[in-house]
C-alpha cells in the first residue's frame, strides 16, 4: 500500500498538469506605451522619446527636423519609467510619420531613435 501512494501523487500532479491552461502573460509597458502614444498622437503632440543621460544629447540639425514634420524629441534622461516602453511608443508614432510623409523623414531623423 506504501509503495502505491507515490504512484497515486505522481498521477495526480500529471493529471493537473494536463488540464493546466497556458497562462497569458500581458506586457503592461507595452500596452500602456502604444496606449499613450496614440492618445498624444490624438492631441496632436509627436514626439520620439529617447533614453539619456545625466547630460541631454543633442545632435547638430534636429531642431530643423523638428520644425519640418511638427514634432519633438524627448529625453528622459538618466532615470526611465519603468512602466512605459521606449520601442514600442516609437514604433506607434513612426507608423504615423509613414503615413504623413512616406518613409523619408527616415533618412533624417535622429540614429539614436529606438524602435524604428
Amino acid at each position: 500500500m506504501k509503495k502505491l501512494v507515490p504512484i497515486f501523487i505522481f498521477l495526480c500532479f500529471a493529471a493537473v498538469q494536463l488540464n493546466a491552461k497556458a497562462k497569458i502573460v500581458v506586457d503592461s509597458a507595452k500596452v500602456y506605451s502604444i496606449k499613450l502614444a496614440n492618445a498624444d498622437l490624438k492631441r496632436g503632440s509627436v514626439k520620439f522619446l529617447l533614453r539619456g543621460g545625466i547630460v541631454s544629447t543633442y545632435v547638430k540639425g534636429q531642431e530643423i527636423f523638428e520644425k519640418k514634420y511638427g514634432m519633438a524629441y524627448s529625453e528622459f534622461g538618466c532615470v526611465m519609467p519603468l512602466n512605459i516602453s521606449i520601442n514600442d511608443y516609437n514604433k506607434v508614432v513612426a507608423s504615423f510619420m509613414d503615413r504623413k510623409y512616406g518613409k523619408g523623414w527616415r533618412k533624417e531623423v535622429r540614429k539614436d531613435i529606438q524602435g524604428i
